[in-house]
C-alpha cells in the first residue's frame, strides 16, 4: 500500500467559504493531516491487535474529516463528478461494516447485510494469525488474510473471518482522493460566478 497524500489548502478554495467556515476547515485539515501521517507510519508497522484497532480508528477519522470538508463545499458540487465515487461508496460500506463489527458492536451497530453481517455474528477478538485449533477445524475463510476476526454466530460456533489491511486503506484513499479532485474542480470557480452558487 502506498502512502496517502496530505490535504493542503491548495486542494480546497478558502475564498469560497465564510470566515467561520474557513476556521473550521483549517482545524479539520490540520487534524486530518495528523491522522494521515499516523496512518502512513502505521501501514508498515502493524504488529499487534491494538495496531489494527488504531488503523481502523484512523481510517474512520480520515473518512469523517473528508466528509466534513465535502459538506462545507456542498453548494458548489452540483456539477462535480468524482469518477471513482462507486469505488468510494463500496469501500466506505465495507469499512463501515468492519469498523462496526470490531469497534462498535456493543452498540448493536453490526448489522450490515450487504457485507455479510446480519446481526447474528458477535465479535470476540482479533488475531494476527489463524490459531492452530482453527486451522485443524478449518473454521476460517481466507488463509492469506492480513488479520482475522474471531466471532461466534447464533450457532455459538467460533469462526475466523479474514480481512486485508487494504480494506481499511481503500476507504481512506478514496475519501482523500475525492477531496483532492474536488479541490481541482473548485479552483475553476471564479469570484464573479459566486452568485450562481447562492
Amino acid at each position: 500500500m502506498k502512502k496517502l497524500n496530505y490535504i493542503t489548502l491548495e486542494h480546497v478554495m478558502q475564498s469560497l467559504l465564510s470566515k467561520k467556515e474557513n476556521e473550521l476547515l483549517n482545524s479539520i485539515i490540520q487534524k486530518l493531516n495528523w491522522n494521515i501521517d499516523d496512518l502512513n507510519h502505521l501501514i508498515d508497522n502493524i504488529n499487534t491487535q491494538k495496531d489494527i484497532i488504531y488503523f481502523i480508528v484512523l481510517g474512520d477519522w480520515i473518512k469523517e474529516a473528508c466528509t466534513e470538508i465535502y459538506k462545507l463545499y456542498e453548494k458548489y458540487t452540483n456539477n462535480f463528478v468524482y469518477k471513482e465515487n462507486n469505488s468510494r461508496k463500496l469501500a466506505n460500506d465495507k469499512f463501515k461494516a468492519i469498523r462496526s463489527f470490531i469497534v462498535a458492536h456493543p452498540l448493536n451497530t453490526s448489522s450490515h447485510p450487504n457485507e455479510g453481517y446480519n446481526g447474528s455474528k458477535k465479535c470476540i477478538d482479533i488475531y494476527m494469525h489463524i490459531p492452530t485449533i482453527a486451522k485443524f477445524s478449518r473454521l476460517y475463510d481466507n488463509p492469506n488474510a492480513d488479520f482475522f476476526i474471531a466471532y461466534y454466530d447464533d450457532l455459538i460456533c467460533y469462526k475466523y473471518e479474514g480481512h486485508m489491511y487494504s480494506e481499511i486503506w481503500d476507504c481512506a484513499y478514496y475519501n482523500i482522493d475525492r477531496i483532492e479532485k474536488l479541490g481541482k474542480y473548485l479552483s475553476k470557480i471564479r469570484r464573479k460566478n459566486l452568485k450562481d452558487y447562492k
